[in-house]
């Protein structure tokens, strides 16, 4: 009887809906009401096994059905939804999405259980299968925390939470996403305890046939690959379907497996309700429209055995028929519960609130201690001796003179920092452990026994009381979209874990773009999802060719939500940083989970600054009372109304102007200003230092990517409607691109000379003019004459801008 409930519900909603809201795409489970049965089985049987949370990836197909009849989602603020309101409580600042990605937590209570079920319905993008590998990252992060909690010393992966994941049968035959996911479910730092996946197979895609969508017999078959059972099942049986879910839910607890289950079933309607289906599979739709429902079959099957009677049947109908006429009236009136925020996250800011930020600085004995930690190893470790001497003894001889430390050893007194803090830190990617430029040695592999240690792992608390983190260093499989929407995932379930996914080439992002644009920097506008995942993008012109050298610093800045004019408050969605100094990357990493509030951090990390010489840091940078700058004025300036031509600069290139300025002349009446942080755009701070060159007539964006590429596009405007009047800003870089940067070496070095040069022509002319102005000045308060024309078109009046003084981006 609670099977018919259940799928009765589902069909009685959407023919409920296609009368009431006939011109909107639900996107129906009709021909599928099974699969609910399927769901809640699944739920019951882990529950059996001690299972307390489930993290569900719901489909678009049928998923307002499920949300209302199985977990609980208020009806009347679905139907609010498909009348063209929000799911969000009035006056919310989030803009929420598509009907078809609602998602709302509910809690479960079945008979003879004694504990209810938690069920955590994941946020997803409408691209396909795409929450596969996010379920995945927050199951584990989640099972992990619990068992934590309860202080579970016998815990294995798996214990305390079950995912499941519903597929079409198109997408996961079609969607790379789901064979990297599963490529990656049995690994070491990837696996939850086993995924059951179910696929609803309703043996078309959109209009294609299923001969069309796939080469493989079975929409399953994928699967295969990664040694998996798969249960097949019809869907017009709905007592079948609970019979997998059993076995599928005995099989992943014993073996901490993924389990698929195939359920073959139909389409009603078409893709959505206002398609016509037959304009394409026409025979197939005149067998579906001369066919019973499975409501209405496995009602037949009741009555004819006596388990049921019409009446009974009638009265289940006409109960849910009310129940929908009563919300579908609230709808107009109701204001929705914005969904309550997940554990941990209570303990911080509110997306819309203003955050507040401390020191990220830290003792620098502590520092000390810690960095001597991290290339210290066990007796029984047998180090490689080019490890021994080109890292582990210039970072003690460094750490001892408290100078010259470089990228790698910041990165590492991060970490250290906050494990002793008790954050936990995950540093997730392609060959991470050693670093792709053999700089990071995060893990040690002994020479005898390839046995795995890693140094900050064995550091020693203070005290008892001191709960120390632990540093998870994740070797990837070779692929980006699944493992960054992993990495998404377990930023997302737990605030307090550094999670970092690091691309072994920026470039390389590429791959997990929808998980840039649909998750990352979007989920906390759409869902009020915060996430702070931090992603190093290696990034730099030298050599490396058009695939090697760019994170496509402006696609992400595009992305930003920052405003041009800068005069609101408006809080960024995303931070997107260039830093130069490791002292300054030790503080983006502390800053990101020092904070009361959570961001995505992308940075565009150091490849050749990785053992510049120039590009090192001295211990006390890093000391108490230190922080992040968003903005860095030149250092060797020492006259700033000396100044005639004031470059601005991002990221590396910022050593070769020093260079060729040191080298010139006249390089004392130059200032290289570096823009640390793009995006939110530091205004207050790089008005400040701007606005001391009070003499500067010359304002210079100079950058090595192409015109069409790097922060050039984002930065100007910003730039220029802080700049004094009569004063423009001027271009220096390579000029429009279609490819990242020349293949071809010595042409790339070519425009790299010309660029760099380019930036330093015609400065003889500038300083002339500035002792023009000096003589006309001194000539005309000896004569106490008025300002000349000349004086006067050199003052530059930054009072004018004066409102970015009082506007702080600093977020």
């Amino acid at each position: 009887m609670s099977a018919l409930q259940k799928t009765y519900c589902e069909t009685i909603a959407y023919e409920f809906e296609h009368v009431m809201l006939p011109s909107v795409k639900r996107y129906g489970i009709e021909g599928s009401e099974s699969i609910v049965v399927l769901l809640d089985q699944l739920v019951f049987e882990a529950a059996q096994y001690g299972v307390t949370d489930i993290v569900a990836g719901l489909s678009h197909r049928g998923r307002l059905g499920i949300l209302t009849s199985l977990f609980e989602y208020p009806k009347d603020e679905v139907l609010r939804k498909l009348r063209g309101g929000s799911e969000f409580s009035d006056g919310s600042p989030h803009t929420g999405d598509m009907v078809v990605d609602l998602a709302k937590s509910a809690t479960l209570n079945y008979p003879g259980i004694d504990s209810p079920i938690n069920v955590d319905i994941l946020c997803n993008a409408c691209h396909l299968d795409s929450g596969m590998p996010i379920g995945m990252g927050k199951s584990r992060t989640k099972d992990i925390n619990i068992a934590r909690a309860k202080n579970n010393q016998n815990h294995t992966i798996g214990d305390h939470v079950l995912p499941v994941s519903l597929h079409g049968d198109s997408s996961f035959a079609g969607q790379g996403i789901v064979a990297e996911s599963l490529g990656m479910s049995g690994l070491t730092h990837f696996t939850n305890g086993g995924t059951v996946h179910v696929i609803i197979n309703n043996q078309v895609g959109y209009t294609t046939p299923a001969s069309h969508t796939r080469t493989t017999r079975y929409a399953s078959d994928i699967a295969k690959f990664v040694d998996i059972p798969i249960i097949h099942v019809n869907g017009d049986h709905p007592e079948e379907l609970a019979r997998a879910a059993r076995t599928a839910v005995a099989y992943r607890q014993k073996f901490r497996k993924d389990v698929v289950i195939d359920v073959w079933t139909f389409r009603k309607r078409g893709h959505n309700e206002l398609d016509e289906p037959s304009f394409t599979q026409p025979a197939m739709y005149k067998r579906i429209n001369s066919r019973k429902s499975i409501p209405a079959m496995y009602e037949d099957k009741l009555i004819e055995s006596g388990e049921l009677t019409r009446e009974k049947a009638d009265k289940v109908r006409k109960q849910w028929l009310e129940s929908l006429n009563i919300a579908f009236a609230d709808s107009f009136s109701c204001n929705p519960v914005d969904p309550t925020r997940p554990p941990g996250w209570s303990k911080l800011g509110a997306p819309h609130e203003y955050p507040t930020e401390e020191a990220t600085g830290v003792n620098t004995n502590e520092l000390s201690n810690i960095g001597v930690k991290s290339v210290t190893t066990s007796e029984s470790v047998t180090v490689h001796p080019r490890i021994e001497r080109f890292h582990i003894k210039p970072r003690l001889k460094k750490l001892q003179e408290g100078a010259g430390l470089d990228w790698a050893t910041a990165e590492a007194l991060a970490f250290g920092s906050l494990l002793a803090e008790g954050y936990n830190v995950r540093l997730s990617g392609q060959d991470v452990g050693r670093g792709t430029f053999s700089q990071r040695h995060a893990m040690l592999v002994c020479q005898e026994t390839e046995k795995v240690y890693v140094p900050l792992n064995h550091m020693d608390a203070d005290s008892q009381e001191q709960r120390m983190g632990k540093l998870e260093v994740v070797n990837s499989n070779l692929c980006e979209g699944a493992v960054v929407g992993f990495e998404y995932g377990v930023s997302v379930e737990d605030p307090f874990t550094l999670a970092i996914w690091e691309a072994q080439f920026g470039d390389f992002y590429n791959n997990s773009q929808t998980m840039f644009d649909g998750y990352i920097v979007s989920g906390e506008t759409k869902w009020g999802q915060q996430n702070g995942l931090v992603l190093l993008l290696p990034h730099g012109f030298d050599g490396g060719g058009p695939d090697h050298s760019s994170c496509r610093l402006e696609r992400h800045l595009q992305l930003s939500n920052d405003p041009v004019d800068g005069h609101t408050d408006a809080m960024p969605n995303i931070y997107v940083t260039y830093p130069t100094t490791p002292a300054q990357f030790f503080h983006l990493l502390r800053r990101q989970v020092k904070r009361n509030f959570r961001k995505p951090l992308i940075v565009a990390a150091p490849k050749t600054m990785l053992r510049l010489a120039s590009a090192t840091s001295a211990l006390n940078e890093m000391s108490p009372g230190t922080c992040f700058k968003p903005v860095l004025d030149d250092p060797t300036t020492r006259d700033p109304h000396s100044v005639k031509r004031v470059m601005v600069v991002s990221g590396k290139l910022y050593y070769d102007l020093a260079k060729l300025k040191n080298e010139n002349p006249l390089g004392e009446h130059v200032a290289i200003v570096r823009v640390e942080e793009l995006t939110p755009f530091p205004r207050r701070e790089l008005f400040h230092v701007l606005s001391r060159y009070d003499n500067a007539t010359d304002f210079v964006w100079v950058q090595e990517e192409p015109r069409n590429a790097g922060a050039y596009a984002f930065a100007a405007p910003r730039i220029k409607s802080m700049l004094p009047q009569h004063t423009t800003l001027r271009y220096v870089g390579r000029s429009e691109h279609a490819a990242t940067c020349s293949g071809v070496e010595t042409q790339q070095a070519a425009e790299h000379v010309q660029l760099t040069t380019e930036a330093f022509d015609g400065l003889r002319g500038l300083v002339a003019d500035l002792v023009i102005d000096s003589i006309a000045t001194q000539h005309e308060k000896q004569h106490d004459k008025p300002a000349s024309v000349i004086s006067a078109s050199v003052s530059h009046r930054w009072a004018s801008r004066a409102v970015y003084a009082a506007h702080s981006s600093d977020h």
